[in-house]
């Protein structure tokens, strides 16, 4: 039987861990690529698969792309491609450039 659990109850167990949170931040950037991929593809109504075949990858790849498993910079980029989506950089917010 799967136990659920509340909202309190994860607040409890991210604050006795808070190495936790600082991973999730550190890692945000990988997120926010894989939604965006994510999100145009799905707009568009391609499988996974047919993503793969226009960015002349597999679907394994694009699969751990979307999981935000990025290794290789060159896959981020054929994909964007196929996809018509550019890669930004921009300041963040709180830091003087």
């Amino acid at each position: 039987m799967t136990k659920f659990v509340t909202m309190n109850e994860i607040a409890e167990r991210l604050e006795s861990k808070p190495h936790i949170i600082e991973e999730m931040l550190n890692d945000e950037p990988r997120y926010q690529i894989a939604r965006a991929i994510i999100a145009e593809r799905t707009r568009r109504g391609w499988s996974q698969g047919t993503l793969a075949r226009k960015a002349r990858l597999t679907q394994a790849q694009v699969s751990r792309l979307e999981r935000a498993r990025i290794g290789n910079f060159v896959t981020v980029l054929k994909t964007l491609d196929a996809l018509d989506l550019k890669l930004e950089i921009v300041p963040l917010k709180h830091h003087k450039v």
